[in-house]
């Protein structure tokens, strides 16, 4: 899953919007060069992100219930899921995943099947470079103290990790920053503190300094007091509102965190701070853009095992529908005449010349040439592909 932020840019799509890109297609000498398959994991850990999670003997909601996990608590996956999912709603929000095998855990003596979004993992490798384990289950116990909705636990959350963590690297930094961000950003959905700040009179200024990212947060006791629980601020809509610091996860965890997750963090950072969106429209380039969705496709291919590999697949997923499809208020094309936007057509030009063989170039391609012998309007025949374009996004 993907943070918050996330959920809404993709609520801001318009699926039946169309894009293309320039008709010239430069002779294509590069070799697509497939990367070896990474060794498939040992041992994955999880968390329980629920309170009495079931174990069943049944990868379905059907199954004979074993034994119940307390939430909090590590457990070691066997590497099998479910061929089917199942729609689920957990804290509001709704669910379709499957079901994982869990090894054997006290109060049964035989694996089973947990609910895939119930749990988040926190290590896929080798069991002999995992995280220290007691350290990380102190972590979870400490946070499935903690009030989400309350701004003070994330002072608590921050202070147990910054002195229990201090000196850690690798795994166990890694499995901290998961934990901790995940927690704060159940903080960022479930607190509401943006009723607080919709209470502060914000000046011109205000929004000018929170949009380049030199607002002083200790400009009012309101503000103060979110950047000691873990928080920032970020405007749109018109809004300010209280966002995780990234800033804060990246100078804390990037040091100890291992390659892998380094290039993460520093890639989420960038994004972070550097928003897509604003009032339903995209404000960086579409180059740019470009560019983080094949990181982030490079990433996931390279990474297929990655404890956050769903949330890396998910940024390339909607940011490749974005740059096919547009955006409410950045559309793919004219309202007048229907024609296709030059910014779309140059950018699916870069894409296609800079990144062949991705499976975002493939897209570009394809839609590309339809819109070459549509004479690049956005014709019915147009609309039609990208609306089933968007549709396997649903």
């Amino acid at each position: 899953m993907r943070t918050p932020h996330l959920l809404l840019l993709v609520c801001l799509l318009t699926v039946t919007i169309i894009s293309c890109k320039q008709n010239t297609k430069q002779p294509d000498t590069t070799p697509v060069v497939t990367p070896a398959m990474p060794e498939k994991p040992e041992v994955v850990l999880y968390v329980a992100t629920v309170d009495k999670l079931n174990l069943r003997d049944q990868p379905n909601r059907n199954g004979k219930v074993l034994t119940q996990v307390a939430e909090g608590t590590l457990l070691e996956g066997t590497g099998k899921s479910s061929d089917a999912k199942e729609e689920v709603i957990l804290r509001g929000i709704s669910y379709n995943e499957p079901y994982l095998e869990i090894s054997a855990v006290a109060g049964t003596p035989q694996a089973g099947w947990a609910y895939g979004a119930a749990l988040q993992a926190v290590y896929a490798g080798k069991r002999a470079g995992g995280p220290d384990q007691d350290k990380i289950a102190q972590l979870a116990a400490l946070l499935n103290t903690l009030d989400t909705k309350n701004m003070e636990s994330g002072k608590k959350a921050w202070d147990f990790v910054a002195t229990a963590f201090s000196n850690e690297k690798n795994a166990t930094a890694d499995a901290a920053f998961i934990l901790l961000q995940q927690f704060l950003f159940r903080m960022e959905r479930e607190g509401e503190f943006y009723v607080q700040t919709e209470k502060i009179k914000w000046t011109d200024d205000d929004f000018q300094a929170v949009s380049t990212g030199k607002f002083d947060l200790n400009k009012y006791p309101l503000t103060r007091k979110l950047a000691e629980n873990g928080f920032s601020l970020s405007q749109g809509e018109g809004m300010i509102f209280p966002v995780v610091d990234w800033r804060r996860l990246h100078d804390f965890f990037g040091p100890k965190a291992s390659p892998g997750m380094k290039s993460y963090i520093d890639q989420e950072m960038i994004e972070e701070t550097e928003q897509v969106w604003d009032d339903g429209g995209i404000i960086v380039s579409l180059e740019d853009l470009a560019d983080r969705a094949v990181f982030w496709e490079k990433f996931s291919n390279e990474h297929p095992y990655f404890p956050l590999a769903d949330q890396a697949r998910e940024s390339a997923r909607w940011m490749r529908l974005v740059l096919v499809n547009g955006a409410d208020n950045t559309p793919t094309f004219n309202y007048e005449d229907q024609s296709i936007a030059p910014d779309f057509r140059k950018v699916w030009t870069y894409i296609t010349q800079k990144y062949p063989g991705t499976e975002l170039a493939k897209v570009c391609e394809e839609i590309s040439g339809l819109c070459a012998a549509e004479g690049w309007k956005r014709t019915k025949k147009v609309e039609d592909w990208q609306t089933a374009f968007a549709n396997r996004y649903e």
